[in-house]
């Protein structure tokens, strides 16, 4: 067999997908990471503690806390997320702190 038929057959074995390798299945240890299990409670705790020093929360969120909570109304409807069985969604005031950071 001449070199052009080889060629030819690899091209055509690769275009079939004959010669990709297998790809091995993904091995997840974790579905969500231990740190980011605690991420809801951290988040919450920092929130409720940082409402009452509104310095600290414009500091934070360059805003006052009049203005967070009216612009989390205008935009709570289209940043909510649904609750499914699989996992509990960013509550909308952890959406908005990190788009705002």
């Amino acid at each position: 067999m001449n070199k052009q038929k080889k060629i030819k057959i690899i091209c055509l074995l690769e275009a079939q997908g004959f010669l990709n390798e297998e790809k091995s299945p993904i091995n997840r240890r974790y579905w969500v990471h231990p740190l980011n299990r605690e991420r809801e409670a951290q988040f919450q705790y920092f929130y409720s503690n940082i409402r009452q020093y509104p310095e600290k929360f414009f500091e934070y969120f360059r805003m006052t806390i009049k203005t967070f909570d009216e612009l989390l109304g205008r935009i709570r409807e289209s940043i909510t997320k649904k609750i499914t069985v699989l996992r509990m969604p960013i509550s909308v005031e952890e959406r908005l702190s990190v788009t705002l950071r």
